[in-house]
């Protein structure tokens, strides 16, 4: 099959060539020496892997659809670790719940917020709930997601208290039931191969899934009515890297955040500083993203996978901190440049009780990068201490 007819068979299923061709080798590998031993020639088996991945393709497609999902293109620019929200929920609730008498505790019961339980020591426990979600009564296990207080108290933050249906009517199965405490969302910002940015919004499993930062590719999502949001959904949003997608782009990531895109860039860590006094507390402050060029000084294998980039200022006189990037074992392979390659890392910035200026690492970007040299050649590269150039990246 000629290129051209592989273009209108990728142009059909609305996939690049280049996917089509990785998933026609993935056919090839599996099937390939079975057809050879059905006496089918070279070409005939790389015709069969084609028409068979095409075949896949489009029936993956067609279980996007069912889904209610569709392919977008482009990057993660920002994939930030997952809000628990529900563990900082009921957290919050213990500690307002410890330091209350029992006339605060129960006015938060009659209000539906919460549903307490007592222990009764004799395998049952005394429910204290509105009338609404049970009233007052006995019962022998704890629901779900119910959180202990002390010996004697358990209870759980009520998920909505006030909607027993859904605007569509539908029943809200939300209503007067326990709220998980393991309720968490992972909010990522995507950008397309239009130069559209998108809020990716993931929750739950798929919230537990980090994307890796300025990898092209595709992702199947359900976009929301805005057209700005985009809902992962569960076992159905992973990534797919695709380098073609990077001719799409009309610059690289360090150009494009200089131009349109809402994050700040800055000139040096050092800048965090009087960043963080200019904006802090102004509104729209928890939604400020920044950009700023570092120096990798040190790469650290981790115990359990994956490594740990130590970050620099650009600047040899700066007394700015280091800033740890976490790159995990699922994405090693992202990391084969050396100590000396520059990092633009993407994230939010803070200041410790201890007048520290920090920066949590939601995306990061290597660029000007310095060849990484395969472990057999670095043998003899050690310094006088016995620590070799690479910061001890191949230890």
């Amino acid at each position: 099959m000629d290129d051209t007819m592989i273009k209108n068979m990728a142009k059909t299923l609305n996939v690049s060539t280049e996917a089509l061709q990785q998933k026609a080798q993935e056919v090839l590998t599996l099937q390939g020496a079975a057809w050879e031993n059905a006496g089918k020639s070279a070409e005939d088996c790389g015709i069969l892997a084609l028409r068979v991945a095409g075949r896949q393709i489009n029936t993956e497609n067609a279980a996007l659809r069912r889904a209610g999902a569709e392919n977008i293109e482009g990057m993660f620019v920002s994939s930030p670790r997952p809000k628990e929200w529900g563990k900082i929920l009921y957290n919050k609730m213990a500690n307002q719940l410890r330091g209350a008498d029992g006339n605060a505790i129960h006015a938060l019961v009659n209000s539906g917020a919460i549903v307490v339980f007592e222990d009764n020591h004799d395998g049952t426990y005394s429910r204290m709930a509105m009338d609404e979600f049970g009233g007052e009564g006995t019962t022998s296990e704890l629901p779900r997601h119910t959180m202990r207080l002390d010996e004697n108290t358990h209870f759980y933050v009520v998920w909505d208290k006030n909607n027993p249906t859904f605007p569509s009517g539908d029943t809200n199965f939300k209503y007067g039931k326990p709220r998980p405490q393991d309720e968490r969302e992972r909010t990522s910002l995507f950008l397309t191969t239009d130069m559209k940015l998108l809020t990716v919004k993931a929750q739950g499993n798929a919230a537990d899934i980090q994307h890796p930062t300025f990898v092209t590719g595709t992702i199947p999502v359900r976009l929301g009515a805005n057209g700005t949001t985009a809902y992962c959904k569960p076992n159905v949003s992973v990534f797919t890297a695709d380098d073609s997608l990077v001719e799409k782009f009309p610059s690289s990531p360090l150009d494009m955040i200089k131009g349109d895109l809402p994050i700040d860039l800055l000139d040096s860590v050092d800048s965090l500083r009087a960043y963080y006094d200019e904006f802090n507390g102004k509104d729209g402050w928890w939604d400020k993203v920044v950009a700023v060029p570092t120096e990798v000084i040190h790469i650290d294998p981790r115990d359990n996978g994956g490594m740990v980039l130590v970050c620099a200022d650009l600047d040899m006189a700066s007394t700015a901190p280091t800033i740890d990037v976490y790159v995990g074992a699922e994405h090693e392979n992202l990391v084969d440049f050396a100590v000396g390659s520059k990092c633009l890392i993407v994230g939010q910035t803070w200041r410790t009780k201890e007048d520290e200026q920090r920066m949590s690492v939601s995306g990061w970007w290597a660029y000007d990068t310095i060849e990484a040299m395969p472990p057999t050649e670095q043998t003899s590269l050690f310094n006088d201490e016995g620590q070799d150039g690479y910061g001890g990246l191949y230890e």
